[in-house]
């Protein structure tokens, strides 16, 4: 009997002591969990602001593909000018709540380089805007600054101004100046935060132009090389996070190869904001300008 005793004993103190160690020990806190998946940031909905569905990507992703890889990727509304415009129409006739068009100039023989040159856009765009679907002019470049003078642009800026639409364009800063200055009522979206203007230059535009935003396509590299968010871009999110949105800009076919780690690079260096800044940037200020509000999570 005293060896049964014994052999109890041995048994029920040892489970008596893993119990208790357990209860004392602290819960695990997943604020100190730094994987991105689990921030913030890797959770929210993304609304994308640079999309361009071309005819060479036709027969690669075709437009219930194309909103697939969209809902994969987290993205819940899209931004999409494309060459030529029936890429955009595509996409819109299967996912009008999803897609927002923007009417780009470029079709048959008008691209980036003639296009301000040529009297004949001005029909072009007036015909296509007859079908309300569209929420801006652009994306269309402006590769020096001395063309932002041109008639035709001239003439954009003030059907923009009439129609109530935005302007969507690839240009530098000194374009952009010389766009407010002809046409100050112009809203703009300025394509790629002037893809090679530093964030200083950035912030110092949105100083100055309350009707300017920025979509951040193709600048991942330079907001966070290496992953890790720079000191730089994140002073300018954090002073401006009402006018940055994000964009992926699927301008070769290459770039919808690689559209979801584009989105989750994205994710990563969104996650390394505050949460109400994240918010912001990835939906909510896109949401506000070109869909419906903000995205509702919190």
């Amino acid at each position: 009997m005293r060896r049964i005793q014994v052999v109890i004993l041995l048994v029920v103190i040892p489970i008596a002591a893993v119990l208790f160690l357990t209860a004392m020990s602290p819960s695990p806190d997943p604020k100190k969990n730094t994987d991105t998946v689990t921030r913030p940031g890797s959770e929210l909905p993304i609304f994308d602001t640079h999309v361009h569905y071309k005819k060479e990507a036709w027969t690669l992703f075709s437009p219930k593909e194309v909103l697939e890889l969209f809902k994969r990727s987290g993205v819940t509304k899209a931004l999409v000018s494309s060459s030529p415009d029936e890429g955009t129409r595509m996409l819109y006739k299967l996912a009008p709540d999803m897609i927002v068009p923007f009417l780009r100039p470029y079709h048959d023989d008008v691209n980036s380089s003639n296009w301000f040159k040529k009297q004949s856009i001005l029909d072009y765009f007036k015909k296509r805007l007859e079908l309300p679907i569209y929420k801006g002019i652009g994306e269309f470049h402006i590769h020096n600054e001395i063309d932002a003078d041109s008639p035709v642009i001239l003439e954009t800026l003030r059907l923009a101004v009439k129609e109530d639409l935005y302007i969507h364009v690839h240009t530098g800063h000194e374009a952009v100046e010389a766009m407010f200055k002809h046409e100050p009522k112009i809203k703009v979206l300025w394509a790629h935060a002037g893809m090679s203007d530093p964030p200083q230059v950035v912030s110092a535009m949105f100083d100055r132009y309350k009707n300017l935003w920025v979509d951040i396509s193709i600048r991942e590299n330079d907001i966070a090389p290496g992953g890790v968010l720079s000191p730089e871009w994140k002073a300018l999110f954090l002073k401006h996070p009402d006018r940055i949105t994000v964009g992926s800009d699927t301008w070769v076919n290459s770039r919808w190869q690689e559209y979801e780690e584009i989105i989750k690079f994205d994710r990563g260096w969104l996650a390394q904001l505050p949460s109400d800044v994240a918010r912001k940037i990835a939906y909510d200020n896109a949401g506000r300008l070109f869909g419906n509000g903000d995205s509702g999570k919190r």
